[in-house]
């Protein structure tokens, strides 16, 4: 499973499913169980479609979150604001 599609693409698993969720979140968020299975369960079914060495499979799944000043997640991700919203940390 991967967040970082650009990244898989140049290490080249043998396979891979991505969601387009920040690093630390492959199988989803901490405390969403329902988000958890639906990535989890992608990644089962996907493997049926994957042949090739090397195949990439995008589960279709984006985190759907953004910055209490309207920027997407992309570009608030990584910060402890982010964190402090969406994840569960030392800092709470």
């Amino acid at each position: 499973m991967s967040v970082g599609r650009d990244i898989t693409e140049a290490v080249r698993p043998p396979r891979a499913v991505f969601v387009d969720y920040p690093m630390g979140n492959e199988t989803g968020r901490p405390g969403c169980v329902d988000e958890q299975r639906t990535i989890v369960r992608g990644a089962f079914a996907a493997l049926e479609r994957m042949t090739e060495p090397g195949s990439i499979i995008d589960l279709g799944m984006t985190l759907a979150a953004q910055a209490p000043d309207g920027r997407d997640w992309h570009e608030w991700s990584y910060t402890k604001d982010f964190r402090r919203h969406f994840m569960k940390t030392r800092e709470g």
